[in-house]
C-alpha cells in the first residue's frame, strides 16, 4: 500500500531545499518527476545541476506542499498553475519572495520554483561589469528626450537586470519623471517606478495595456517583451510620440533584431526614426581556478547612425545590417566582448562556444 503524499511532512524538506538555493545563489529551482522518482536541480549561474533525488512518495508530497504555499488547487493536477510563495530563509536572515509554477507530465507534476532577481543581481550600471561602452551608450539614451532602446538575447542573459540598473539610474539621476514598467512577471520592485504586471494571454495584455498607459502621463517607459506585431507597432508609435522606451526581443544581435521587427510589418521610415540603439547580451560563467563561480557579461551595443538608418530604410537584410555594423571603426561584437574576457582569464574558450556556439 503506497503512502499518500499528504501524509509525509514536507514542510522542512522544502525549507531547506529552497534555503540551500539561496546559499547557492541560485535562479530557479527544478523539482522533476522521473520514471523512478524525482529529481531536484538548481540552476546556478545559467547551469543545472542535480543537486539531489527523492522518491516518488516524497517528491510529490513537496509538489504538493510547494502548491499548499503558492495557494495553488491542489485538486487540480491536470492544470498549469502559478502562484507566490513566501519562504523564511536563515541564509538570507529574511522572509523570501519567490514564484512557483507546476505542469503536469506523463511522470506526475513537475514544480519549478523562480528566485527573486534581488538575490544575485546587481542594481547599478557600473556594478553590471559591462563594457564600458556599452555603459556610455546606456547613459547617452537614459539622457536622450525620446527614442526605443531594445535589449536582445536568449532567456538568462541578463537583459532584465540590465533593464532594472537603468530605470534606477534614470529614476536616481532626474527625480521627477514619470517612469511606468509593464512587465511579465514583474521581477522586483524598484523605488519610484510604478510596475504593471501584464497577462499576455489573459486580457491585460502588452498592447492592451501600452495603449491605456499613453494616456497615463509616462515619460519613460518599460515593456518587458516585443512578442508580436501588434505590440511592436504600440511601441514604435509610444517612442515616435515623444516617449522613452526600453523593450526586450528575443534576437541573436542587434542586425537580426532590426530585420526581425521589419519582418513584423513596421514600415522602414518608422523604425529608423523611432529606434536609438540596440543591445545584444549574454552571460558566460566566470572562471575561478579551476571551476566557474559567477558570471561575467558581454555585451554588443549598436546605435543607430545614418548608414544604418539608411540600410533600414532600404529593407535590408540582417547579413546585410551586420557587415554595416561590423565595418564601423572600433564597434565590438559579442565575439570581440567574448574574445576580451578570455584574454583577461575572466572565462575560458570552452564557455564562450558553449552559450556563442563554435
Amino acid at each position: 500500500m503506497h503512502e499518500r503524499p499528504e501524509s509525509i511532512d514536507a514542510r522542512p524538506i522544502v525549507d531547506r531545499l529552497l534555503d540551500d538555493a539561496v546559499a547557492r545563489s541560485a535562479s530557479d529551482v527544478h523539482v522533476d518527476p522521473e520514471a523512478e522518482g524525482y529529481a531536484v536541480r538548481v540552476r546556478v549561474d545559467g547551469v543545472l545541476d542535480t543537486a539531489q533525488r527523492l522518491d516518488g512518495q516524497t517528491g510529490r508530497a513537496v509538489v504538493a506542499r510547494l502548491m499548499v504555499m503558492g495557494k495553488l488547487l491542489t485538486y487540480r493536477p491536470d492544470i498549469p498553475q502559478e502562484g507566490r510563495l513566501s519562504v523564511m530563509s536563515p541564509t538570507a536572515g529574511r522572509a523570501i519572495e519567490m514564484r512557483v509554477s507546476v505542469m503536469p507530465t506523463t511522470h506526475g507534476l513537475r514544480a519549478v520554483v523562480r528566485l527573486p532577481a534581488e538575490l544575485t543581481q546587481p542594481r547599478e550600471l557600473d556594478a553590471l561589469g559591462l563594457p564600458d561602452a556599452v555603459v556610455d551608450g546606456l547613459r547617452r539614451f537614459a539622457r536622450a528626450d525620446t527614442g526605443m532602446l531594445l535589449l536582445t538575447g536568449p532567456a538568462g542573459s541578463g537583459k532584465t537586470t540590465t533593464i532594472y540598473a537603468l530605470l534606477e539610474h534614470i529614476v536616481s539621476t532626474q527625480p521627477g519623471v514619470s517612469v511606468i514598467a509593464l512587465e511579465d512577471p514583474v521581477e522586483r520592485d524598484i523605488a519610484g517606478v510604478t510596475q504593471i504586471e501584464v497577462t499576455p494571454h489573459g486580457e491585460l495584455t502588452y498592447e492592451r495595456a501600452l495603449r491605456s498607459i499613453l494616456r497615463q502621463d509616462p515619460q519613460v517607459l518599460m515593456l518587458g517583451e516585443v512578442r508580436d506585431a501588434a505590440t511592436a507597432t504600440a511601441a514604435i508609435g509610444a517612442a515616435l510620440s515623444g516617449h522613452r522606451l526600453i523593450a526586450t526581443l528575443h534576437a541573436g544581435s542587434p542586425a537580426t533584431a532590426l530585420a526581425r521587427l521589419l519582418e513584423m510589418g513596421i514600415e522602414p521610415y518608422q523604425l529608423s526614426s523611432a529606434v536609438h540603439a540596440v543591445v545584444a547580451q549574454r552571460l558566460l560563467r566566470k572562471k575561478v581556478s579551476d571551476t566557474f563561480s559567477g558570471r561575467v557579461p558581454i555585451a554588443e551595443y549598436a546605435e543607430m547612425d545614418d548608414a544604418l538608418r539608411r540600410a533600414v530604410l532600404d529593407r535590408a537584410d540582417a547579413s546585410t545590417m551586420s557587415k554595416l555594423l561590423t565595418g564601423r571603426a572600433g564597434y565590438v561584437t559579442l565575439r570581440d566582448a567574448a574574445a576580451t574576457a578570455v584574454e583577461r582569464g575572466l572565462t575560458d574558450a570552452a564557455e564562450v562556444a558553449r552559450v556563442l556556439g563554435e
